[in-house]
């Protein structure tokens, strides 16, 4: 029952929907963006988020799947972790690229070149040490609602609590899937947060 609660947990707080829940934070908070953006908008820059950083590199991995080039979806071996981690790469830096051509949602561009970093540092990593790719988003989603209280002296302990409390229950599962240690998951949230909240701050 633990491990399928886990794998649940896994799924619901994947590093690739990151993204998507930030931008979701975005347009609850007072920010003169936010509230001049129409309900229609908004849908369609969030599904426009959404595809591009979920769906587009999880069909993306389904197709590497589909050719053999994974054993699983849920790429347990590191060497498996290549060439999907690099589509997510490209995948975050177009996202960015599009939303930059639009005068909205400053701190969002911002986040997404944040991602697209952690992204490339995860690869390089990777290429030596199985770091948790779950963490690195989950602590870099913490710094950038940090920074962001900084940057706009707005008051976000709520979503912040939040936040923090489920990266520890992303931690958690993947301990019960067996699919890292201890210190890739600590590694993995200490280097996705002063990544971002450094890019934030600075």
């Amino acid at each position: 029952m633990e491990k399928i609660i886990a794998r649940v947990l896994s799924f619901l707080f994947h590093p690739l929907l990151v993204p998507s829940y930030f931008l979701l934070i975005l347009f609850q908070l007072s920010l003169p963006e936010a509230t001049a953006a129409q309900g229609k908008f908004k849908t369609l820059l969030w599904l426009f988020v959404f595809t591009m950083t979920f769906m587009l590199p999880i069909l993306f991995s389904f197709l590497l799947w589909g050719l053999k080039y994974l054993k699983s979806l849920q790429m347990q071996e590191r060497e498996e972790r290549m060439l999907p981690m690099v589509a997510v790469a490209v995948f975050y830096y177009f996202t960015f690229y599009a939303l930059k051509q639009l005068p909205i949602f400053p701190y969002f561009k911002l986040f997404m070149v944040g991602s697209t970093v952690l992204v490339l540092l995860g690869i390089l990593i990777n290429y030596f040490y199985k770091i948790s790719l779950h963490l690195i988003a989950w602590g870099g989603f913490t710094a950038a609602l940090i920074g962001l209280s900084f940057q706009l002296h707005l008051s976000l302990f709520l979503w912040l609590f939040l936040v923090i409390f489920i990266s520890g229950l992303t931690g958690y599962a993947r301990l019960q899937c067996k699919a890292h240690y201890y210190l890739q998951i600590n590694l993995g949230f200490l280097l996705g947060f002063v990544v971002m909240l450094a890019l934030f701050l600075i």
